[in-house]
């Protein structure tokens, strides 16, 4: 298709236009239909989430009611009768049995001795099963009341209570109802239908519901997951007119065989609202648009019609047409006025100052000429010599008139010949501040001494100001004529600034204009023989690599940039301000109050967004008596390395007394320490059981590091891996663990082993595709590999984390995170890492035996866990009576000394 060769200015505006606000309109109508269904499906997955609760809350309920009222007939039967309880102790129960079925609704009520065999019983009773049969074993062995839903043909609840006499279970009492109270409480509390169900032949059996509909409803509902919550699924149906919400809700999705439950709404009415508000906004958003075309096509077409007067006016200016341009013209003077109004009175404007200077021009070309003629022979007389010379030559008379000027002047001026000629010199070839001074000095010089005079200039050129060397001299005296001035400038520009380059770098950062690290240590060292005390601050920006690699050098140096200006800005002022090198700054503030210094700091730290200026970590020494520039400077250093310690955005004082350097030269030892270990293949491991608390037996072993001296000492852990993490060797630590403990695993397959992983090895995208390499070149299973991150670490990079996470628990391997509770404490991101165990810090488990806020604590965390689907586990479990509290809050593993210290790997598996 080929464009017309013009297009009017009208429709090139209303066209781009017309189609914004049409794509706009559309956007606008399907955003707001967007938010309104994901609003509605969020508020649906709330209520699902409710409903699930209040199930879990009615279950638990109905079967507490139970269990407290089989306890109250199994005391009142011990009460009422002294004998052992045979079959006719039960009839001591009937006219209880006969107030709770009358009064609450129960089924049945059966009596059982310790040979599980029944005694009497009443109301309906359904058959016994195998599950039923454990059940009452288990309440006959552990002496404990147990409760439960079980559904065969229906559903029913049962409470079990022991009967014990003189401390000996002689029997049991078992109580069941059925689930219609349960329906009612939630149909009140819900709003909802409801019906029970359990799954045959990958279909679902509906065993109770409160209404009889649903049976025939529920096979048209095509349910699916809540991608945030899979475990709940949810439907509609359109059912003849009317559109109904489905629910299925698993509150008792942990045991396994679990009836659950269907919730059935009609939201006829709320689909139909959804769907005339879509139709109400996309019919507004049209109404809206036409109008809007409408006035815009209205006012371009009145704008374009004055327009169109004022273009076809401009071609009679170029063709000289001046009194027919003013002509056309002519327009009546509206108010108010607008732009258009301007531009029309600037073209008749335009047309008189065109008619002026045609006319001025004319008589101008004319006085050019006979000023050319006058000129020409002198002109080609010198302009062969002077004009090939790299030096300004011309000629001037004793008032400073320039009579002649050669072409380098030209070149260097931007001025011709012909328009220097007449000028004076002083205002051509030299600049305004130093004009006067010199003036006076040349015409005051030849009036007493004929001696050729030099002096340097600046002269103001097209490019900027250049540095000229002038030497005048008097010539033509000899032939009584007036004399001139002979004046010949050599350009010295470049040379002064590459003389002033050369010293600024030496002294000056380019990139900020601040001192760099030569000139702030000289300039420094001569303030300290000055001033009896100051201050010295260094500077080192946050993330300064991170800016560099994700925005680039460019995006840097802006931030740098942004930080000089904001160090030009302080008050008081610094009397010293260096950028020392990449993003490190450094002040020299002469005596300041400590208030305002420590002030200083702060606002140094802070960091401005809306300014891009970047937070930082400062170090702060004051000078002492006799310091040297050298010794303020690494004190400073010290004191910045503190602050970096403490995280972003932090500052510290240097304090000799508070041990910065001898804590600097020890963590270097410990380094070296834990270099030569890795390189001298003197690292161990070592295992420490983890067991499941109820069936009291280890499940896994957590591998712990330790380092053995040459001597065969071993080596306290947490300083030296303190100073590797420090160094970034963790990560090689971190893959040597691996691999051991991957051999170790090798060939053991009873054997599951817990390793720790450090944050820096969370840096590292590769970690999945590493250790899938290592499990296959071992020949070992995932599952038998859990892998120990602490939440601090997590946390600090959750969304990379969670990604990483995720990949290696693709692979199979368990995840465990470490030190819970100390970091961010925030149940809902257990919700984002994809982690099997939760390991509760041992600082709340040691004081569980004499500690209530922390067993209130630990109480909140293991219930947090479990709600998220994973499996708790006590550090530092001690002794019995911490075990005996870890049992009773529903701790699922415990690891500490009262299982086993620490022992080497060959030790504990060869045992």
């Amino acid at each position: 298709m080929r464009l017309p060769a013009f297009l009017s200015l009208k429709w090139k505006l209303l066209l781009p236009l017309t189609l914004a606000m049409a794509i706009g309109t559309m956007a606008l109508t399907w955003t707001n239909d967007t938010n309104l269904r994901r609003e509605v499906q969020q508020t649906r997955l709330d209520s699902a989430t409710r409903n699930e609760a209040l199930l879990r809350f009615l279950i638990r309920q109905n079967e507490r009611q139970l269990v407290d009222a089989g306890a109250a007939m199994a005391d009142f039967l011990v009460a009422s009768r002294n004998s052992p309880i045979d079959r006719e102790s039960g009839f001591v129960l009937r006219a209880y049995w006969e107030q709770l079925s009358l009064n609450h609704g129960f089924e049945s009520l059966r009596l059982y001795d310790v040979r599980q065999h029944l005694l009497t019983g009443f109301g309906d009773m359904p058959t016994t099963d195998a599950l039923m049969d454990s059940q009452l074993a288990s309440v006959l062995a552990t002496e404990r009341p147990a409760s439960g839903l079980h559904c065969a043909g229906r559903c029913l609840f049962y409470g079990m209570a022991p009967v014990l006499r003189g401390g000996i279970t002689t029997g049991v009492v078992v109580v069941a109802m059925d689930l219609s109270s349960l329906l009612s409480a939630f149909v009140q509390s819900s709003g909802r239908d409801l019906a029970v169900a359990i799954d045959r032949q990958r279909a679902p059996q509906l065993l109770a519901t409160t209404t009889p509909d649903i049976k025939a409803m529920v096979k048209q509902a095509d349910f699916t997951p809540y991608p945030q919550r899979p475990q709940l699924e949810s439907a509609l149906s359109h059912i003849g007119s009317n559109v109904y919400e489905w629910q299925k809700l698993q509150p008792l999705a942990s045991v396994p065989g679990a009836p659950y439950f269907i919730a059935r709404k009609n939201v006829t009415d709320a689909e139909r609202a959804i769907e005339q508000a879509f139709l109400t906004n996309l019919v507004t958003g049209l109404t809206v648009f036409l109008l809007a075309e409408g006035v815009l096509l209205v006012s371009l077409a009145w704008f374009m019609q004055r327009m169109n007067r004022v273009s076809t006016s401009l071609p009679l200016l170029g063709e000289g047409r001046w009194h027919d341009a003013r002509q056309h013209l002519q327009f009546q003077d509206q108010l108010p006025r607008d732009e258009l109004t301007t531009l029309e009175h600037a073209a008749l404007a335009l047309a008189s100052q065109l008619e002026s200077l045609d006319t001025a021009s004319r008589k101008q070309q004319n006085d050019l000429a006979e000023l050319v003629d006058t000129l020409s022979h002198e002109r080609d007389f010198s302009s062969g010599l002077l004009d090939t010379a790299q030096a300004l030559i011309l000629t001037q008379d004793r008032h400073g008139a320039i009579r002649m000027a050669n072409r380098y002047v030209e070149t260097l001026t931007g001025l011709t010949a012909n328009q220097l000629i007449g000028q004076d010199y002083f205002t051509q070839m030299i600049a305004q501040q130093e004009r006067r001074d010199w003036r006076a000095r040349l015409l005051a010089h030849f009036g007493s001494d004929l001696a050729p005079l030099r002096f340097e200039a600046l002269l103001a050129t097209p490019g900027g100001l250049r540095n000229i060397a002038w030497v005048h001299s008097l010539i033509g005296q000899e032939n009584g004529n007036e004399p001139l001035m002979l004046s010949v400038g050599l350009d010295m520009t470049e040379l002064k600034s590459a003389q002033a380059r050369a010293s600024y770098l030496s002294d000056y950062d380019t990139l900020t204009g601040l001192y760099n690290r030569q000139g702030f240590q000289r300039r420094l060292a001569h303030a300290l023989t000055e001033a009896e005390s100051g201050s010295l601050l260094l500077i080192d920006l946050d993330d300064f690599k991170a800016i560099n690699d994700l925005a680039g050098h460019s995006a840097g140096d802006m931030v740098i940039q942004h930080m000089a200006e904001r160090l030009r800005e302080l008050r008081p002022a610094p009397k010293l301000a260096a950028r020392l090198g990449g993003d490190e700054f450094a002040l020299f503030f002469e005596p300041l109050p400590d208030a305002q210094l420590l002030q200083t700091a702060r606002l140094l730290c802070k960091g401005d967004r809306e300014r891009h200026i970047a937070t930082a970590c400062v170090g702060i020494a004051m000078t002492q008596p006799s310091c040297s520039t050298e010794s303020l400077l690494g004190h400073a250093d010290l004191a910045l390395s503190q602050a970096r310690a403490k995280g972003r955005s932090n500052w510290h004082l240097y304090n000799p007394a508070d041990g910065t350097r001898e804590s600097l030269l020890d963590r270097t030892e410990q380094l070296a320490l834990i270099t030569d270990a890795l390189h001298d293949n003197r690292l161990a491991l070592f295992l420490q059981p983890v067991m499941a608390i109820q069936a009291a037996q280890a499940t896994h072993y957590e591998a712990l590091l330790r380092v053995r001296m040459p001597d065969g000492r071993i080596l306290p852990p947490a300083p030296l891996i303190a100073a590797a993490e420090a160094s970034g060797l963790i990560r090689d630590i971190d893959q040597w663990v691996l691999q051991h403990a991957v051999a170790l695993i090798a060939g053991r397959p009873g054997l599951r082993l817990a390793v720790n992983l450090s944050a820096r090895s969370l840096d590292n995208p590769e970690l999945p595709a590493l250790l899938q390499e290592m499990l296959q070149q071992q020949g070992v299973k995932p599952q038998q590999l859990i892998l120990e991150i602490t939440e601090t670490a997590a946390l600090n990079q959750l969304t990379h984390a969670e990604i990483l996470l995720t990949g290696i628990r693709a692979l199979g391997c368990k995840l465990a995170l470490d030190d819970f509770g100390v970091g961010f404490s925030t149940f809902q991101y257990l919700k984002h890492l994809p982690v099997d165990f939760v390991k509760i810090d041992g600082s709340f488990i040691r004081t569980l035996d004499h500690s209530e806020d922390d067993r209130l604590f630990v109480k909140a965390l293991v219930d947090a866990i479990h709600g998220y689907g994973k499996l708790a586990v006590a550090e530092y479990v001690e002794n019995q009576a911490i075990l005996q509290w870890v049992k009773e809050l529903g701790v699922d593993y415990a690891q500490g000394y009262h299982f086993g210290r620490p022992q080497e790997a060959d030790t504990v598996l060869a045992g």
